[in-house]
Order: structure tokens, then sequence, then C-alpha cells
């Protein structure tokens, strides 16, 4: 009944592909199936070949890497705020090792990876069965975002994942064995594909790269005429053109001097590479990718811009590229991980992000440590440093800092104006800007 099933839905998925231009032309949409559907410039683009693109792969390198080397830190509420819990295995699993296999950093990179190029990122929640930790999260598995996808029951409303394991046997798990991180959608349950939207900008530079190295592979040598003296047939322009493209292309050809007789003379069509509308074709495709990451373009080599300027961007960078990706893995994972009765949730620590230059640090930490929020370890702390001890935990506040309740009784009381005065009589104001009582004396 299941085979029956599967092949009925293949079926049917076939109808849906099966227009006009399909019958025509059969081999068109099973290609666009399988390798990715074919863009303007003739190239076929995938999510796996489109990590092969440097600006893609540079992409996801920058934004795998700064979730990857944040510390996602676990809390549990209490009556009086929050604590750390560095004991929760969810601590352990974000922040140490995610299965026997990946570090936390690499688990996490591999994610955001996963969003990048697919749009998505799966990974089934391994679960303790028994000890302490029963019910608790014991490790987490990456899924592959090319072979799982999302369903929804149609009679019961509950949504599943279905993946195909390495080995071929598919699994359908139920949507609290997975984390999903996802990437902008439109039905909520499962994220566009990036590589979509850039397709034809990708297809355009590998057609780039493919041509360079078809100009270096020909020695730098570009097109050109070979002018002769005489009208030749056929068959004698092909045995010339043939016996130049021997002596005069390929690299180890390049830079010898040409020999022209018989009254031959070459005359070349132009360099390409020099082009400027070359060049500002390739600087676009590059500009587009950053844009669709919101990843800015000098990191990406786009610019020259001062270092001022960068340490800006690099702050707008992390404000608005890094943390809708931060909320978006918090909130999955506090949905996901945890049950409400524990109370915990996690947040991840961007304090080194923010921080800036070893002045801002300064003045920011003086500020904070003035003001009673800081103590001096907790600088310590976010400095990587070690602590001075218990007196490092204390918190001090300037005594010029008071109440605005306190601060009228204290220059009531400076004025020689008891509270019992004001209570009895109230106070006047003139046209002259002094006080005077109303009350009987």
């Amino acid at each position: 009944m299941r085979r029956k099933k599967l092949r009925m839905g293949w079926l049917s998925f076939l109808n849906k592909r099966s227009d006009t231009s399909n019958l025509r032309n059969p081999k068109s949409w099973f290609l666009d199936l399988f390798r990715g559907k074919k863009t303007s410039s003739g190239e076929r683009v995938t999510s796996e070949s489109a990590l092969m693109n440097s600006n893609v792969y540079t992409c996801a390198s920058i934004l795998g890497g700064d979730v990857g080397k944040l510390p996602i830190q676990v809390y549990q509420k209490t009556k009086t705020g929050r604590k750390r819990a560095r004991n929760h295995p969810v601590s352990k699993i974000l922040g140490i090792r995610s299965n026997p296999y990946m570090s936390a950093y690499t688990f996490k990179e591999l994610m955001m990876v996963h969003v990048v190029a697919w749009g998505n990122a799966y990974a089934n929640i391994e679960w303790h069965t028994s000890g302490v930790h029963n019910g608790k999260p014991k490790a987490l598995w990456p899924l592959d975002p090319s072979k799982t996808d999302v369903h929804v029951d149609n009679i019961t409303g509950e949504v599943w994942y279905v993946t195909t394991l390495p080995s071929g046997e598919t699994r359908k798990l139920k949507h609290w064995e997975v984390l999903h991180f996802k990437s902008i959608s439109k039905s909520g349950l499962k994220g566009i594909t990036p590589i979509q939207v850039i397709r034809e900008e990708i297809g355009a530079q590998q057609s780039q790269k493919k041509f360079i190295g078809s100009f270096y592979g020909n020695g730098t040598t570009t097109g050109g005429i070979l002018k002769t003296p005489t009208p030749l047939d056929k068959p004698a322009k092909d045995i010339v053109r043939d016996e130049w493209q021997k002596v005069n292309s390929g690299l180890t050809n390049a830079h010898r001097i040409a020999i022209l007789d018989a009254g031959f003379d070459y005359q070349s069509i132009g360099m390409p590479l020099a082009d400027a509308q070359f060049i500002e074709t390739a600087k676009f495709g590059i500009s587009e990718v950053a844009k669709i990451y919101k990843v800015p373009p000098y990191k990406l080599g786009l610019t020259d811009m001062k270092y001022n300027n960068m340490e800006n961007l690099s702050l707008e960078y992390v404000k608005s590229t890094l943390q809708p990706i931060f909320t978006n893995w918090e909130q999955e994972i506090d949905w996901k991980l945890f049950v409400e009765s524990e109370r915990h949730y996690v947040k991840f620590n961007v304090t080194s992000e923010l921080r800036g230059d070893s002045k801002s640090r300064a003045e920011f930490y003086k500020n904070m440590i003035q003001m009673g929020p800081y103590s001096i370890n907790k600088v310590l702390e976010l400095e990587d440093e070690d602590g001075i001890g218990e007196l490092g935990d204390k918190h001090y506040m300037s005594l010029n800092f008071t109440t605005l309740d306190i601060l009228e009784k204290y220059q009531l009381m400076k004025a020689g104006i008891k509270n019992a005065d004001i209570e009895e009589g109230g106070e006047d104001i003139g046209d002259d800007g002094q006080g005077t009582s109303t009350a009987d004396e």
C-alpha cells in the first residue's frame, strides 16, 4: 500500500511537470529537477553547486563562522531575575559538543551553511531516555536539507518532517523531534532557497569564470582576423587557422614571436578583460550575492572605505544581519529543547561583537561601574580575564545620585522649610519668584 502511494505521488508530480515544452523536450524538465534550472547564461545552478561559487562560499563562511563562534548561553528564570544554567544538557550540546562527531561550533556553522544554500537547516533531536536527564536533549544530528521536507497532515493539521538517511532509509519525524532553522518563508513552514533568487547572477559568474579560464588557457590570445593577400578556399582556410592556433595559442606558446609569411597580416579584435562592461558585470554579480545575504560588500572586497566607516558598518551588520538570525535560533531552541516547567531559555552572547575598540570599551565599562550595573569582576569576565576575588563582586554607585523624592525633601530642608509647614498651609510663588507661606502665623 505504501509503495502504491509513493508511486501515485511520483506520477502526480510528473503530471504537474508535463507541459507543452516538456513534451517537445522531455529531457529538459528531468535536468531541471536533478541538476538545477538552466539560466540565461546556459549554466545550471543548484544549491549544492552554488556553494562552489566563491561569493556564495564567502557569505556562507562569514555567516556560518559568526554564528558558530558566538556562545549560546542557557539561563533559568528565578524570582529575582535569572541565573546561568551551566550544567543543563542544552548548555553542553550548544556550547561544547552537539553530538559525538561534531563540536558545537561545527554544528552551528553547518546549520548556517544549510540555511545559506538551501534556505532550511534541520537537525534531529536525540533525547535522554533514562537517568537524571531523562526527557532532555542528548544530541543534535544534522539532516540533509536536500532530502528533508515539511508536510502537514490534511486531517489532523499536524506538522511532520520526512527525511532520507544516508543509508537510503526514509524516516517520518514528529515536529518536536526536529530543530528547524529557516530563511524567509511564504508559508511559515519552510524557508525559500536564496539560490533561487540569485540563480541568474551565479550562472553569469560561472560563465565568466569559464571564459577567463579559457582565455588564459589560450595563452591570453584574444580573437582576431588573419588576412591573406589572395582568396582561399575552405580547406585552405581550415589548414591556415589550425596551424596558426597550434603555433600561437596556449600557455606554452604565450609571448612567443609569430612569423607571418606570404603576405599574411594578423589583426586583434580586442582585450575583453579590460572592457569596463566586463568588470562592472563582475562587480554587480558580487554585490547582488552580498545583498541577498545582507553581508556588507567590504567583506567581499568591494570597497576601499576608511577604517572608521568599516567599524560602523560592522556594528550595523551585527544589528541588521546577525540579530534577526539570533532571534530566529533562540525562539526555535526555546520551543523545541525545553519544557515550559523548566523556565529555561537561551541567549546569544554578542558582547564581543558590539564592544568596539579598547577606548570605547573602557568608557563603557567605566559608566557601567559608576552607575552600578557592573561589578569589577563582571568587566574582567567580559574581557576574558580572571576575577579579583570577593571584593570584585561589589557594586558601586556615586553618592551624588539619589531619587527625586529624596532630592525634593533635601532641597526643602536646605531652605529651612519643614514638611509640616508644607502640609498645613502650602506655598505660594509670588511675582518675585520667592515662596511665601499661606499658613496662619
